[in-house]
């Protein structure tokens, strides 16, 4: 299911939990590496110097990203540097490429009141990319991929995701608990359907039906699973934004997670 991966790189190494993570739990899938000269920075004056500077570290960042990726077994790489604004010209790449998957570092700092900040180019490539990202927020070494948990709310917004959640489950013969946070009887439903979907597949399902905080819930059902596929797709008249509850996860989670926006096209 995942064939091509596309991992951006900045050259701070703090991708390199990324890195790894994705070349063990995606071993047979083609890696695109890229590193993105921002010569659009507000505030900096781009100067020979500095230009140069910048696509020295663009490339030194590419080498380091592709020194792991051999170290963990990988041999397929295709790597570029390319300038511009990161999160545009990340998913213009990632389009270009028809790639599976993308996969980042989220930036917290979980000992600051700045706790869910994930870093303005995470955020804007979650926003706008029809592609599925995944996001890991520290280091996890739950591998190989067993456990999946899906938390949906039942609405249009997860509608996707729980189809991709199915697939992913079905193609990788990995265990599906699909959760709902609910304070009425409508989560029976909702899980029922997940239930229904997945059968056409011969994938069994594990229903589990939840009261309360919907962050403390997924969480906390998060360290029994391996990793997390959700939807994304939140809309305020024109503009697209990241829920609290997707900022929660994406900051918090001990796992991986995968998020799969709601519209393929965009």
């Amino acid at each position: 299911m995942i064939k091509k991966i596309l991992i951006p790189t900045d050259g701070y190494g703090l991708e390199e939990h990324v890195i790894r993570y994705s070349a063990k739990a995606f071993s047979l899938a083609e890696f695109y590496v890229i590193s993105v000269v921002n010569t659009y920075e507000t505030g900096v004056n781009m100067n020979d110097l500095l230009y140069k500077e910048m696509k020295t570290c663009a490339r030194n960042a590419i080498e380091r990203a592709e020194e792991i990726l051999r170290e963990e077994g990988i041999n397929n790489i295709k790597s570029s540097v390319i300038e511009g604004v990161p999160s545009k010209k990340i998913i213009k790449y990632a389009k270009k490429h028809d790639v599976d998957l993308i996969a980042m570092r989220v930036y917290s700092r979980k000992d600051t009141a700045s706790a869910q900040r994930i870093g303005s180019t995470l955020r804007n490539v979650l926003i706008k990319s029809p592609i599925p990202v995944l996001t890991l927020a520290k280091e996890c070494k739950k591998l190989p991929i067993r456990k999946i948990l899906l938390p949906t709310d039942g609405t249009k917004v997860s509608e996707r995701a729980k189809n991709y959640a199915i697939v992913f489950a079905s193609s990788y013969k990995t265990e599906l608990e699909v959760l709902h946070v609910s304070q009425s009887k409508r989560g029976i439903d909702i899980l029922n359907n997940a239930e229904w979907k997945a059968s056409f597949l011969k994938l069994e399902v594990k229903k589990s039906l939840e009261y309360g905080d919907v962050e403390e819930k997924i969480l906390e059902y998060a360290n029994k699973n391996d990793l997390i596929i959700m939807g994304l797709g939140k809309k305020i008249l024109f503009w697209h934004i990241i829920g609290h509850i997707a900022r929660a996860i994406i900051t918090h989670s001990p796992v991986p997670v995968i998020l799969v926006h709601s519209y393929k096209k965009r």
